[in-house]
């Protein structure tokens, strides 16, 4: 049988895709980076499958301390690229982050629950609010800080790395905990931090100025 992961990846990607010559414009945009979430959650599939085979770790070290630096990179490749040939406008970033995060998060999400013996609604719920909103709000963050960072050269480099730096870690800390006995906790992490975000973009946009208005 062909690999599991490029099942899905046709399956869940061809349907979004040719939604996405159909819709209006602004649709269009997230539609876009959340087919880039799943395609780099394939390329990452098979880099974390080479490491896993180089690197003399077993399973928990591989998740603690190798696919949070790899997945986290890969993710924050095509929001980079974006930001800084593209446009940093912030509004374009939170989406486009967010979307690939999320992306992301939906390939791998089918792949776990199909490969997990324990496969069951309460793992879906969990996988959904816990990996799902983890995979966004890490990308998120690089989108939020680079729309910052990027206009103040001196700090372009070293916030850049703060960032990826943060999201590395924000990933390895989620892995441990959804994998030890405090695993509430690890589910929860990514909603604790998801509310004040939305809360904080709430606040943000209605203090914004209305477009045609002085």
């Amino acid at each position: 049988m062909d690999n599991i992961i490029y099942i899905l990846f046709v399956s869940i990607s061809v349907p979004i895709m040719l939604m996405t010559l159909l819709v209006e414009k602004k649709s269009r945009f997230p539609m876009m980076f959340v087919l880039v979430g799943i395609f780099v959650s394939v390329f990452a599939s098979e880099v974390n499958g080479l490491l896993s085979q180089l690197l003399p770790m077993d399973r928990y070290q591989i998740t603690v301390v190798v696919t949070p630096v790899s997945e986290e990179l890969l993710k924050a490749a095509p929001i980079l690229y974006y930001a800084l040939v593209v446009s940093d406008k912030k509004e374009k970033l939170f989406t486009a982050s967010m979307a690939t995060g999320i992306g992301f998060a939906v390939l791998e999400n089918a792949f776990y629950l199909l490969n997990d013996p324990g496969f069951g609604m309460l793992r879906a719920v969990v996988r959904a609010f816990g990996a799902g909103l983890m995979h966004g709000m890490c990308t998120l963050l690089i989108g939020v800080g680079i729309s910052f960072v990027k206009k103040k050269r001196k700090l372009f480099a070293v916030g850049t790395f703060g960032l990826l730096s943060t999201a590395i870690v924000y990933h390895g800390i989620y892995n441990i905990l959804i994998q030890s006995e405090y695993s509430i906790a690890g589910a929860l992490l990514p909603i604790a931090t998801y509310i004040p975000f939305v809360v904080w973009r709430i606040k943000y946009k209605k203090f914004q100025p209305v477009e045609g208005k002085k």
